[in-house]
């Protein structure tokens, strides 16, 4: 089993703390050190580092604190997170780890007793640099807390999916705090989101009340969106501003399969990054990427999310204001 895809959480969890340029520096060096040479693209490999950021964070191995002045990347307290999955107990380590931690929990199993099952897994993920999953299942909770414990790490019975979706706003309660005001259109150069395709495009007039426009700063190399109804503006993050749109226009575009509890949510719509760690934590897998899907060709390109229960499925189309499509995931 490749120790490469588990070197990029190791650095991040020996220096518990680093800058973002420390990070993209020692990201930079692992991917084209292991999968990419010197012949991958800029734009490819910043794409790639930042697919690998939201990976990370979705699955509890980091947390990324991007500000305008100051962004810093933190390691996640190791912890063993209980997946809301029936049958026996099931949990999945998050958080930092170290070359030597997969073998202390195998200890720390085998100590509770030998019908503890471990299972370590390759991320199906295309990205590389995605943590190895690590699962354990035993025939009851307190096997669970008992290995947690002799570990020193946390370990929290109700499914933290659940608790995250819990706590996590809606889309109305992410509006009500956006200050809104009448101002001019900026003169930057920008894109704005066309609903139909889910694509930032140069568009001159849109048909509606609505938009969210991406607008690129005309010295740095930033990007900031705005959300505009009614010639009023705010600023809003990118992710909850698509979703804005969409539940504006009752436009559907989550899809469930409620016999393999498989999810299905654009990857031109990324959720807001505490629903995506929810759903991401019902199975510890990394969402997993296909190009298209037959119900709407002018999507392109989806992420799958494994073993997610009805329940938290329909709770998390409507903390957005969707409605789940029903179909068929069987993908191969």
């Amino acid at each position: 089993m490749s120790e490469s895809s588990d070197e990029l959480v190791y650095v991040i969890s020996a220096k518990q703390e680093m800058s973002w340029l420390a990070f993209k520096q020692g990201f930079d060096s692992l991917y084209t050190l292991h999968f990419a040479g010197n012949q991958l693209e800029k734009e490819e490999l910043k794409s790639k580092r930042m697919a690998t950021v939201r990976t990370l964070n979705a699955l509890a191995h980091c947390e990324f604190d991007f500000t305008e002045n100051y962004s810093k990347v933190y390691a996640a307290p190791p912890v063993l997170v209980r997946l809301p999955s029936a049958g026996f107990p099931q949990a999945i380590l998050a958080g930092s780890r170290s070359p030597t931690t997969i073998q202390q929990l195998s200890d720390a199993c085998q100590s509770v007793g030998n019908h503890i099952n471990i299972e370590i897994q390759e991320q199906a993920s295309e990205l590389g640099l995605i943590p190895k999953r690590v699962a354990v299942q035993a025939e009851d909770v307190r096997e669970l807390q008992a290995i947690a414990s002799s570990l020193s790490i946390p370990f929290i019975e109700t499914p933290s999916a659940w608790s995250l979706l819990h706590f996590a706003a809606s889309i109305d309660d992410y509006l009500a705090t956006l200050k809104w005001a009448n101002a001019p259109e900026l003169n930057w150069k920008h894109q704005t989101f066309e609903p139909s395709s889910l694509q930032f495009k140069t568009i001159e007039k849109t048909d509606t009340n609505i938009r969210i426009s991406r607008y690129s700063h005309p010295s740095r190399n930033t990007k900031t969106c705005y959300l505009w109804q009614d010639e009023m503006c705010t600023e809003i993050d990118i992710d909850w501003g698509r979703y804005a749109v969409l539940k504006a226009l009752r436009r559907n575009v989550l899809i469930y399969d409620k016999c393999r509890f498989t999810m299905a949510v654009p990857a031109s719509a990324n959720l807001p990054r505490l629903l995506e760690r929810a759903l991401t934590l019902c199975s510890g897998y990394a969402a997993t990427y296909v190009k298209k899907m037959p119900h709407d060709p002018q999507i392109q390109g989806f992420n799958l999310f494994s073993a997610v229960p009805p329940q938290i499925a329909e709770m998390t189309a409507a903390k957005l204001g969707q409605t789940l499509l029903p179909q068929s995931l069987n993908i191969t």
